[in-house]
């Protein structure tokens, strides 16, 4: 295939959906090698902040030397971006060329697995596959693995060679496949701690705290809990945020009280790999600095004031009001929101309608996306009267800006998918 064709393939192949289980995985990897078993991994589950800790401990371990490779989803921007490496020169997206190539390879193993009467490997399934294989041709001392969704049965957990075992905050999300009630959730995503293994965790939610502590004591597996009292808030503005985690300074280009959070997760988790790992004390702090996570609370524009961020979920929205509270207080705040059909979006316009001064609503891209028109209802439902609909998120955020004036802000939220939609600086 070159690499058209390799798209093709891909675009074709996520028709198949979201199927949970290990067993296809298994048996694609299999017939490609284990190349997860050559590898070492440190395997991140959570409902929110997954993607930004997985960028402040690439950015640590890489600036300290160590080639770390990075498997991301979703995509936002381009495709190449899933499959990613850091080092000290910074980030690497995977090239077309080689991408081409292992897309080639996981495919012809997927098809033989159909013609032997196998269920076709789902895209995710394919793109965790293809991301091993280019870890292994890049040599990685360790890869960041973001769980893809849950974590029990998330194709992600075939990985063996375990370094530690990140859980990001625990809410409701994913409820039609993952369960209705925060226990259940927390097991689901729990289910990547393995036996005897190393586990750092920071939660909000005591119930997931707890069932995060009880399966670490059944599998015997050692907890490192990051805890709100082992972090202190400086300063924080639309550049970024400074921060104290144990006594120590550090400063990042990501805003909102949940970057302080992802941040000092990170570093708990660099310290319970320092053995392995050891860091450079400057680097270490070079490292957070650096770290950048395109689209979570961004400034896309300055004048007038126009901000994205995903807040795709009941916690996401109540961490963008939060920090909307702190840096923007007292400001107009218009919203342009799109959504997935399958998330809580009532619970998200619940949450965003105290702050918002009015909203366009747009359809998220793809079969998912809910209907402006829906959308707008629930928000008239809600109580905001002044509500209208757009066809995109260019046409949403021309009609916000049309309404601001003076200190006023637009916030774009409710799915990191709007973002690859947008003209960016």
């Amino acid at each position: 295939m070159n690499y058209n064709e390799a798209m093709d393939y891909i675009k074709n192949a996520s028709a198949t959906g979201i199927r949970l289980g290990l067993s296809r995985m298994r048996e694609l990897c299999r017939r490609l090698g284990n190349p997860q078993d050559k590898l070492s991994f440190i395997h991140i589950a959570g409902t929110n902040g997954k993607g930004s800790t997985a960028a402040y401990i690439s950015s640590i371990l890489g600036v300290n030397g160590y080639l770390t490779g990075r498997f991301v989803s979703p995509v936002v921007f381009c495709y190449e971006e899933c499959i990613q490496y850091e080092d000290m020169e910074g980030i690497h997206y995977i090239e077309k060329e080689l991408l081409a190539e292992l897309i080639s390879e996981v495919a012809e193993a997927a098809e033989t697995m159909a013609a032997e009467g196998w269920e076709c490997p789902t895209v995710f399934e394919l793109e965790t596959a293809v991301s091993f294989l280019a870890f292994v041709h890049w040599q990685c001392s360790v890869v960041v693995l973001e769980v893809g969704m849950g974590g029990r049965e998330d194709a992600t957990n075939v990985v063996e060679n375990v370094l530690a075992s990140v859980i990001t905050p625990i809410g409701k999300d994913h409820i039609h496949l993952l369960g209705d009630t925060l226990e259940e959730i927390s097991r689901e995503k729990a289910g990547i701690i393995r036996e005897r293994g190393r586990v750092i965790s920071f939660q909000t939610e005591s119930e997931a705290a707890e069932v995060i502590a009880g399966i670490c004591e059944e599998k015997r597996a050692e907890l490192t809990v990051v805890r709100g009292a082992d972090m202190k808030l400086l300063s924080m503005d639309l550049r970024g945020s400074v921060f104290s985690y144990q006594g120590e300074h550090y400063r990042t280009r990501m805003t909102g009280v949940y970057q302080m959070r992802n941040a000092c997760l990170a570093l708990a988790v660099c310290d319970c790999l320092k053995e392995q790992f050891p860091l450079d004390v400057e680097r270490r702090i070079l490292g957070v600095r650096e770290a950048y996570w395109r689209g979570r609370l961004e400034v896309v524009c300055e004048n007038p004031l126009i901000l994205v961020d995903g807040a795709h979920n009941e916690s996401g929205a109540r961490a963008l009001v939060e920090s909307i509270g702190i840096l923007l207080p007292g400001r107009h705040i218009h919203g342009v929101m799109g959504v997935f059909r399958d998330k809580d979006y009532g619970k998200i316009v619940e949450i965003m309608n105290p702050v918002m001064q009015d909203v366009v609503t747009v359809k998220a891209p793809g079969p998912r996306g809910l209907a402006a028109e829906e959308l707008a209802q629930t928000w008239e439902n809600a109580g905001c009267t002044m509500v209208e609909t757009a066809q995109s998120v260019q046409e949403g955020l021309k009609k916000a800006l049309t309404r601001c004036d003076g200190e006023d802000a637009v916030v774009i939220f409710g799915s990191l998918s709007l973002l690859g939609q947008l003209k960016w600086k």
